[in-house]
């Protein structure tokens, strides 16, 4: 992208997320409830039962970016790899101006 393309997508992200946090959006809703049962999942180490999530199923439920959390559960799968963990840091946050549920989570192993 030249310099001017990138100016301009970049402002373009920001209105749409101005409108979204308005309610001015034709952009799905957040769904904080989804949100919340997927670090459920990650918070309890039951990984296996995203094998059950299809594609449609975390678009439907998630919304169009609900795909980043691949690389929650690659992560936290790696862990996994070295034993058990606990996540010792749980926060969220949904965040409309940022188009998305905001989540932070610290794990040591158990």
């Amino acid at each position: 992208m030249t310099s001017e393309q990138r100016q301009a997508r970049l402002a373009a992200v920001i209105e749409a997320a101005r409108a979204f946090a308005g309610g001015d959006s034709d952009l799905q809703p957040l769904n904080p409830a989804w949100d919340h049962r997927f670090l459920e999942i990650i918070d309890a180490g039951r990984l296996d039962e995203f094998n059950l999530w299809s594609n449609a199923f975390m678009l439907y439920e998630g919304g169009s970016s609900a795909h980043e959390v691949r690389t929650w559960i690659a992560a936290f799968a790696a862990l996994e790899t070295a034993g058990r963990y606990e996540t010792a840091l749980r926060y969220y946050k949904p965040a409309e101006e940022l188009i998305a549920g905001f989540a932070i989570r610290t794990a040591i192993p158990a």
